[in-house]
């Protein structure tokens, strides 16, 4: 009974990831363009000129030029000046649109959307294996990744942030073949490990926190045995192997390795873009940001189910991981954990534990959310799972397991229910912890998604040849044309605050000046509230009409 129970888990796993990447196809193309977006594309061609100007491939270096120089306008600094940016992604991108001769906006940022979400499927099944190695349960293994790929915000990213969520997607493939390094510490998983970490450390520089963390880890395990030759020597394999293909997926290494990994560690440990926005209410500075702010992030912007199963993952392996701790105090055990098991959750929690305690306690800049870490996720899910597992194992929940196995999944069929709902708008997704005026109290599109939505309104509600839209926002709504074709393009003239030139405006609350203060984005008396576009509690943008 149980290997049939098993072997129905099995194909019914494979047929959930089957069905995501169909619908992953399906809606790929519904999501708008961010601000950011044409800065990653131009950093792309960038390096993509750089690795070329070793080559002779003369045709293709002029197409690379030419892109180059029809890319403009950057919410971001210039590349040229900012190199340090990785390009895992993006160069790659850049030489498939150049080789396949993809020059309409709309084809190649969609190109963008599709990879974006074909690397963060893939990585689910890799979380998806992690998961069976750690637990050897296909249920709790189907619904942490149910949960891994239901966290609404990462799943809408996922289909457009070719930063953030390509980030959280190399570390979690990164992070399958860190635990395999641990349960067999061989020269083969050595290489895995290094080159997939490598990738992760060449897509943002802070990925170097994994081969420290597992290098830790290692040298401690050693101290606990015989020490001999061929141990040190995979030790060097590791550290050399790493950085050996870390400079090679990242060019930015290539002409002087260590000055130029140092400048960058040191570019973005330092580096500070002084951007203001509207948190809990309040005028904040990225500089300046309360402790409260990605705990409050996180809180608000995640399932309530998948927190409450993350703290009780988390408090009882706390639990074990004190207990572990004690017992070397009383020289009754010389490790930290008893098995290989207990050694990857505490890599798991080592990891989440100092980046938390770095980001809250020490300063970190973080802006729109809490994107730049969403890399964390991985292991949030993770004990989320761990959560899973050990309350079934409770004598309590012994009695009632497929009663709570079915709450679980009447939880994950209502998260999910909810992404459908605001589809294409899981970037936007607050829990229900937050009240009716949570629009005045935090950003909410500050990647601009709307805009796109807001071009398709107008464009269906005024049949003039040429429209003029004042831009009552920080966000540049230009760039959502990029997705239209050109007579829609032709049609819209984007004015920015040029109200007087404008017959309509489109106005998001997204600023970067305090609007009690200053009146940059102030609707002119002779505009009128035309509509809302609302989702969940909050309004997303509001159109104001000139009146004539």
């Amino acid at each position: 009974m149980q290997i049939s129970s098993n072997a129905f888990l099995k194909y019914f796993s494979v047929a959930l990831f089957v069905i995501y990447f169909f619908v992953g196809l399906i809606i790929f193309n519904d999501y708008g363009i961010t601000t950011d977006e044409e800065f990653q594309r131009f950093s792309g061609f960038f390096w993509l000129k750089y690795v070329l100007s070793f080559t002779h491939f003369e045709e293709l270096k002029a197409l690379v030029e030419n892109k180059l120089n029809l890319i403009k306008g950057f919410t971001l600094p210039n590349p040229i000046n900012f190199p340090f940016y990785g390009v895992v992604f993006d160069l790659p991108l850049a030489l498939i649109e150049t080789i396949f001769n993809i020059n309409r906006s709309e084809n190649y940022f969609l190109l963008r959307h599709y990879f974006n979400f074909l690397i963060f499927f893939i990585s689910s099944i890799f979380f998806f294996k992690i998961l069976m190695n750690r637990f050897d349960n296909y249920l709790i293994s189907i619904f942490g990744t149910l949960f891994y790929v239901g966290s609404p915000r990462i799943f809408g990213d996922s289909f457009f942030n070719n930063k953030d969520v390509i980030f959280l997607s190399l570390v979690t493939i990164a992070l399958f073949y860190s635990l395999r390094l641990l349960s067999n510490f061989n020269s083969k998983n050595i290489i895995l490990f290094s080159i997939f970490s490598a990738i992760a450390t060449g897509s943002r520089v802070i990925g170097i926190f994994l081969p420290t963390s597992i290098l830790a880890i290692i040298i401690f395990d050693m101290l606990d045995r015989k020490i001999n030759l061929f141990s040190i020597y995979k030790v060097f394999l590791l550290i050399g192997s790493y950085f050996i293909f870390t400079i090679f997926f990242w060019p930015y290494l290539w002409e002087d390795p260590f000055t130029n990994l140092i400048k960058a560690f040191s570019i973005f440990s330092n580096y500070i873009i002084d951007i203001k926005f509207i948190f809990n209410g309040e005028f904040v500075s990225s500089k300046s940001l309360p402790y409260t702010y990605l705990p409050v992030w996180i809180f608000i912007s995640t399932p309530t189910i998948t927190l409450l199963l993350f703290l009780t993952g988390y408090i009882l392996y706390a639990k074990t991981f004190f207990l572990r701790l004690i017992e070397i105090d009383k020289n009754k055990n010389n490790s930290l954990w008893v098995n290989d098991f207990e050694k990857k959750d505490f890599l798991i929690f080592l990891n989440l534990t100092i980046i938390l305690i770095y980001l809250i306690l020490f300063g970190a800049v973080l802006y729109n959310g809490w994107r730049q870490v969403y890399f964390i996720n991985v292991f949030l899910i993770y004990f989320t799972s761990y959560g899973i597992f050990s309350l079934v194992k409770f004598k309590l929940f012994k009695k009632i397991k497929r009663w709570f196995f079915f709450l679980i999944g009447f939880l994950l069929v209502m998260i999910f229910y909810e992404i459908i709902k605001i589809h294409p708008y899981q970037s936007l997704y607050f829990n229900n912890t937050l009240h009716k005026d949570i629009q005045n109290k935090f950003e909410i599109d500050y990647w601009g998604l709307s805009g796109k939505r807001f071009i398709e309104e107008i464009k269906n509600l005024d049949d003039k040849k040429k429209l003029n839209i004042g831009v009552a926002s920080w966000v540049p709504l230009e760039r959502s044309l990029a997705l239209f074709d050109e007579s829609t393009k032709k049609r819209f003239n984007i004015v920015g605050q040029n109200f007087e030139k404008a017959d309509y405006i489109f106005s998001n609350n997204i600023t970067e000046v305090d609007t009690s203060l200053n009146n940059k984005y102030k609707i002119p008396n002779n505009f009128k509230r035309l509509s809302e576009f609302k989702l969940q509690k909050s309004i997303i943008y509001t159109i104001f009409k000139r009146e004539k």
